[in-house]
C-alpha cells in the first residue's frame, strides 16, 4: 500500500483536501489586466503586502501601492499596482485597481 492509503491520515487528506488553486481577476477602469487561475498570490494592501492560496478565509481590503505577484501553471506575473480593493472568496481573488503596470 501507498503512503497514507488505508489508514486514517489517508482518509482524512483526502476528505479535506483543498483544491491546489484558486480564480485571480485583476480589473482597471479600462478593463480586465488579468485573468488566471493562480497557486498563490502576494499583493500590496495599505497596511502591507498579503499573500493568499487557496482555501483562505473570506477578506476584504483595501489596496496600497506596490507588487503584485500571481504564481500557477509553473508560471510568475508581476505587476505594479496603485490603490483599490482586494476581495478574497472561497472561489477566487479580485483586485479593482486604479492601474496595473507589468513589470519584469
Amino acid at each position: 500500500m501507498g503512503a497514507g492509503t488505508g489508514t486514517l491520515r489517508g482518509l482524512i487528506q483526502q476528505e479535506y483536501l483543498m483544491p491546489a488553486t484558486f480564480r485571480c481577476t485583476v480589473i482597471t477602469p479600462s478593463g480586465p489586466a488579468f485573468e488566471g487561475d493562480a497557486s498563490y498570490v502576494s499583493f500590496p494592501a495599505w497596511d502591507g503586502q498579503y499573500g493568499v492560496m487557496a482555501g483562505m478565509a473570506p477578506l476584504l481590503g483595501r489596496l496600497g501601492e506596490g507588487p503584485l505577484h500571481i504564481e500557477g501553471d509553473g508560471n510568475r506575473t508581476t505587476m505594479t499596482l496603485t490603490d483599490g480593493f482586494a476581495h478574497v472568496r472561497s472561489d477566487g481573488l479580485t483586485l479593482l485597481t486604479e492601474h496595473a503596470e507589468p513589470t519584469k
